[in-house]
This record gives C-alpha cells, sequence and structure tokens, in this order.
C-alpha cells in the first residue's frame, strides 16, 4: 500500500515514534528505535450503530469535520471529529506513555443529535509483512487482545472494556465495514485483523470515555503483561503524567520569551521535535520520520547523518539541551570508521544505513562540532574522552587531499547529488581540522601535532582561494573536478579524468562548476575559513540572493536549476542567509527570513524541508529536524543581538 509522503503529525517517547495524518490516522509506527522497524501498514478507526449492520463510519472518511492541535507545551495531539449528520462529535487524544512502550488514544463521544445512539467502536489493523518475515496475528483470550507478530515483534490492540467482537484477516476491513466481525479463527498466518467494542447507549447531550492501547514488546508473554497493566491503569493519571513529563522537559531548557507568541510556540515546538528525534537507546539524531518508503522520489529520510547532526546539536546546546548532545557524540564514537571517518548515514542503533558515497565534509562537520559543544559547555572530560576519535578523524582528513588541487578529494556534496572536490565540504574539512587544532591546544597535546594540523588547513585555505574563487565571475564557484553526469561521459568539453578510488578505476569529470549554490555560505557561516567581512564573502551573498530567491513566495531555493521535487526554497537555506545577516549586523534583513521561515511552519508547528514554490505551503518532509536546528540557532543569534 501506497502511504502519504506527509506525516502532519508525530508524537512518541524517544523509543516509539508514531506518525499520523491530519485526519487523525496513524500513517507509521517505529519501534523499538525511532527510525526502525516500522510496523503499521494501515491502522484506521471508526464507530458504527450495533442496531444496525454496513453502518460503520471511518474516522478518516469525508462526512467528519475535523480539527487538530497539539496540547500546548506536549507531544500529545488532540484531533476533535464531528458528523452532524449522524449526531456524534469525537475528541481523540494520543500519546506514548514516557516510561513505557504503550501507545494511548483517549476517546470522548458526546451525542450532540436529538435521537439516541448504541455506539459500538472498531479498529482495523495491518501489519507490514514481507516473504521472509511472515507478520502473524492471533486474539489472545487471557488479555482479550488482538496481537500481530513476526519474529521479535509483538503488537498488541486492547482496551479496559470487553471486546465484542473480533476477525483475523479474510476480508477483515469489509467485514469491520459491515459490522460483523467473524472470530471462527484465533491464530493465523495473516497480517490483519479486526476488533470491535459496544460502547453503549447514548442519549442526547450524554457523553462516554474510551481508551484503546497499543502495547509493543520483543516476546508474546512481554506483550501480555502490558496488556494486563494497561487494564487497571488510571487513564487520568496517565494523561496528567505525560503532560507533566513535557512539561519538565521544557523547563530543563533554555527559556525565552521574545514578546511574539508565534515566535516562542515554535521555539517549544522545536525542542518538542527535538526530544521525538533523539533515540533514548543510543543518543542517534534522526534527520526525519520516513516519509518514502518505496525511494519513489528520494533516497529516504530515517536515518541519522553526521551533517545534520552537528548543526542540530549545536541547536540543542542554544537551547541549554547539553545532555542530549553529550548522548549524541558517545554514539558518534561507536559508528566512526576504524580509518577515522564516517559514512554517508546511520540507523539509530549505530549500524551504516543504505548509502552511495563518502561525503568527506560530514566527517569535518563532525569534528568541528566537538569544539562547539565544548566551547558551550567547557566540560574538559568531555574533549578527553573525544580525543581518540578526533585524532583518528583529523587524521583521515589530511590524508584525504588531492595532490594536484591541495583540496579534500572528490566525495558526495552536501546535497548527496555530485562526486567531486566542492567548496562547502573543503571549508568544512578546513572547520574540522582547525577545531581538531584548538581542541589538541585545549588538552595541551605535543606542538607538532597543533603545527602539522594547522599547516594542512592553511594550505587547504589556499587552495580554495586559487581553485574555488573566480574574480571574473566575483564570487566562489560551486566545485571542480566534479561529475556532473553520473550515469556516463560529461557532456561538457571542459573535463579531465581522475582516479576514483585506491583500486585505480578512473572516470572523467567536469572541470570546474560555476553553479550558484546557497552552501557557498560555507566558506563563512559556519566554518570560518574566510571571515563574514571579507568582500569575496559579500559579493558570493549577494550572488546567492540575487539567483536562488524564489519570486513571488520568497525563500532561497538550494541552488540554480534545482529540480528536486520541483525546485522550492528551503527553510534551512533560507535561515542559513539569516545567520550571515546577523553576524555582519543586517539584523532586519535577516528577521526577513526569519519571519519567512516562522510562517513556512505547518498548522501544528512543524517546519518543513520545502515550501511549494507555487502556493507557498509546506511541501516536502515535514518535521525535517535540521529546519527546526537552524530556526533556533538562529533565535538564539537574534536574540544575542538584541534583535528581541
Amino acid at each position: 500500500m501506497m502511504k502519504t509522503y506527509f506525516n502532519d503529525a508525530i508524537i512518541g517517547n524517544s523509543r516509539m515514534l508514531v506518525c499520523l495524518n491530519k485526519k487523525g490516522e496513524v500513517e507509521r509506527l517505529f519501534w523499538p528505535h525511532i527510525d526502525y522497524p516500522q510496523h503499521i501498514e494501515r491502522f484506521v478507526a471508526g464507530i458504527f450503530d450495533t442496531r444496525y449492520k454496513n453502518s460503520t463510519s471511518w474516522f478518516g472518511e469525508d462526512n467528519w469535520q475535523r480539527e487538530q492541535y497539539y496540547i500546548d507545551d506536549t507531544n500529545i495531539l488532540k484531533t476533535c471529529l464531528r458528523d452532524s449528520s449522524r449526531g456524534i462529535y469525537v475528541e481523540q487524544l494520543d500519546y506514548v506513555l514516557p516510561d513505557g512502550d504503550v501507545y494511548i488514544r483517549q476517546y470522548e463521544f458526546e451525542n450532540i443529535g436529538s435521537e439516541e445512539l448504541e455506539l459500538g467502536f472498531v479498529q482495523y489493523s495491518s501489519m507490514i509483512t514481507t516473504t521472509p518475515d511472515l507478520s502473524s496475528t492471533l486474539f489472545d483470550f487471557d488479555t482479550d487482545s488482538l496481537i500481530h507478530y513476526r519474529h521479535n515483534y509483538y503488537i498488541s490492540i486492547s482496551s479496559d472494556i470487553q471486546v465484542f467482537q473480533f476477525q483475523l484477516g479474510n476480508n477483515a476491513m469489509g467485514s469491520a465495514r459491515y459490522t460483523e466481525l467473524i472470530g471462527f479463527d484465533s491464530i493465523g498466518m495473516m497480517p490483519d485483523g479486526a476488533v470491535s467494542w459496544k460502547i453503549g447507549t447514548l442519549k442526547p447531550g450524554e457523553k462516554k470515555n474510551f481508551n484503546l492501547f497499543l502495547c509493543a514488546s520483543h516476546t508474546l508473554k512481554g506483550v501480555k503483561k502490558l496488556n494486563t497493566k494497561c487494564k487497571v491503569l488510571n487513564i487520568s493519571e496517565q494523561y496528567e503524567k505525560t503532560k507533566k513529563y513535557w512539561f519538565d522537559f521544557l523547563s530543563k531548557a533554555k527559556q525565552i520569551d521574545t514578546g511574539d507568541a508565534d515566535i516562542n510556540g515554535l521555539y517549544k515546538r522545536s525542542l518538542l521535535v527535538f526530544k521525538l528525534m533523539s533515540d533514548e537507546q543510543t543518543g542517534g539524531l534522526l534527520a526525519s520520520a520516513e516519509m518514502d518508503e518505496g525511494f519513489s522520489k528520494c533516497g529516504r529520510y530515517a536515518y541519522c547523518w553526521g551533517r545534520d547532526a552537528a548543526f542540530i546539536t549545536s541547536a540543542l546546546d542554544a537551547a541549554g539541551l547539553t545532555e542530549a548532545v553529550d548522548k549524541f557524540y558517545n554514539w558518534a564514537v561507536n559508528t566512526q570508521d576504524d580509518n577515522g571517518s564516517w559514512n554517508q548515514r546511520y540507523y539509530m542503533d549505530g549500524n551504516l544505513a543504505p548509502s552511495w558515497g563518502l561525503q568527506i565534509d560530514e566527517t569535518g562537520t563532525l569534528i568541528w562540532g566537538v569544539l562547539k559543544h565544548y566551547e558551550v559547555t567547557k566540560d574538559l572530560k568531555f574533549l578527553e574522552n573525544m580525543w581518540n576519535t578526533v585524532e583518528k578523524g583529523i587524521d583521515f582528513l589530511i590524508n584525504f587531499i588531492d595532490n594536484d588541487t591541495g583540496l579534500p578529494k572528490p566525495s558526495y556534496d552536501l546535497w548527496e547529488e555530485r562526486f567531486g572536490e566542492h567548496t562547502y565540504s573543503c571549508a568544512a574539512v578546513y572547520g574540522g581540522i582547525m577545531a581538531g587544532v584548538k581542541i589538541a591546544e585545549i588538552l595541551n597535546i605535543r606542538r607538532e601535532y597543533v603545527e602539522n594540523w594547522y599547516k594542512v588547513a592553511q594550505d587547504i585555505k589556499k587552495a580554495m582561494e586559487a581553485n574555488l574563487w573566480k574574480d571574473e565571475a566575483g564570487r566562489f564557484i560551486r566545485s571542480v573536478r566534479t561529475k556532473l553526469n553520473p550515469w556516463g561521459s560529461e557532456h561538457s568539453h571542459y573535463t579531465t579524468v581522475i582516479e576514483v578510488n585506491p583500486k585505480g578505476y578512473r572516470r572523467d569529470v567536469t572541470l570546474e562548476d560555476w553553479t550558484v549554490d546557497v552552501s557557498l555560505l560555507g566558506v563563512a557561516i559556519p566554518f570560518g575559513v574566510f571571515d563574514v567581512n571579507d568582500k569575496r564573502v559579500a559579493d558570493t551573498v549577494e550572488a546567492i540572493e540575487r539567483v536562488l530567491t524564489v519570486h513571488p513566495v520568497g525563500g532561497i531555493k538550494r541552488y540554480e536549476n534545482d529540480n528536486y521535487v520541483g525546485g522550492n526554497p528551503w527553510v534551512l537555506t533560507t535561515l542559513w542567509v539569516a545567520l550571515y545577516h546577523i553576524e555582519v549586523g543586517n539584523l532586519e534583513k535577516a528577521k526577513s527570513y526569519f519571519e519567512w521561515a516562522i510562517k513556512s511552519r505547518t498548522y501544528l508547528g512543524l517546519l518543513p524541508e520545502q515550501v511549494s514554490k507555487d502556493t507557498g505551503e509546506p511541501c516536502w518532509v515535514i518535521p525535517l529536524t535540521w529546519s527546526h536546528a537552524m530556526f533556533v540557532l538562529v533565535l538564539n543569534k537574534l536574540i544575542e543581538a538584541g534583535a528581541f
């Protein structure tokens, strides 16, 4: 089944991550890590009249009017549904318990009509299944619950009232719609099932409550034990406990008050997103919940990239959430390759994720991030613990130099599209090595380390000036020795042939790529190869704004002729330019970009990756953690500059 590309809402507890759509339906559920595996194929709920057949009304159908919002300062989602023709109003609360693998749905049903209702509730669920990992389903009479299972994963659906009917497979969805479930089989090799409950008589103006529990465990005994516990929970207490958990989380962060409710609200929502996107078990940081399982439009998003993570950790530090940063860098130590590099991307458990090429900027960025974290915490023990990781990383970087250009050897760019020697990648390598120099000085490491590393960094800077700055363009160019046609020979006549790996394989590459790209900002923000007041930086930024501003909706796209998902402006790129303007004192310009980013948020306060160039509406990847990180970083800098 093809799923929507949009996760309109997310809830969870840093072990379980649940994605819902604007109708209040569950689209995806990740457990026991926030990235993998995803269990839900389909999960839909509805009501029926227990007196009549074929009376089921699914909450996702068009007859329902809806309103959806987060309970203030929490990751608890409320969806309100109204069907005036049936005379029913429903409030649905979705949240995951902070201290257990239990997802709770609280329902309140109100009869807003003039006639008595005999109400039933039905839940249809289908789980992901593959041939080598067959998903099966059983009904457990001991705990009165439907249990989906495959090797090592058991997910149950139950309530604290007695089940009315159930059915496993055999067109369970059709039977649920017809309101008659046939429970002849209580276990079978099918991925789906349905279960129903009688809510009872609902007189006009009367309200009744119903609670649904989804429990997850690695064993059948474990999930049955959770079911049993849920049946005796005081749900009001659990709701208040969960609410308090999120209040307490925010109270530990840096408090801000800009005088603008939208900014304050988006700041708190960003911190709540960070918590959901930080894996409790490992410290890995998720770029986004998955939204393209079939690789139909992209290379997928539910992984940890060192690049994204270094910006996210900077935002966490700016918000005072330094413990999460400590945990992430422990994760980074464990994922570093023996040769000192980090690969393109990883699962939350530290295993290598599907990848297509080294991106050398990530190794430099992570080392840069280590120093930035120390500058916030002043925790010398942290630096001492990271030293071996830093040393290995820089040894890799200083040996990854192209002798012909003096730049870091070809690798993929930060957009993961082109193989070459890129300006941004060079800046990140410079930034990483210079961070290593400062770390070595702080730790009083022997001087030859500092001198050698410093010399390599300065040589990279000189090579960037020689190869990547063009007087005739009055700006930096994007790349040299770059593969613009990954599928065959280069279309340009200005090519050379280079060795692309240690086994001696060679490919043709284009000598120079003059494309205007927002990542050219990396020479100053954040890596400081050149001062922000350097005229070459100013001229490059002028070109970026002139060429990459998207009219009429505003915002900055990634680069000229970008065609990914239509070539839209991105939130993070726009905020990147804002950071530059703050550094050079153009606060009004920075605030205009900042305000544009705020307007790009969804109705739930989540920042997307991109905004439609046609409508100005959020249009791809919701939420993108990096977008929220850039919002926090810009907000922090604006506050420091006295803009609020």
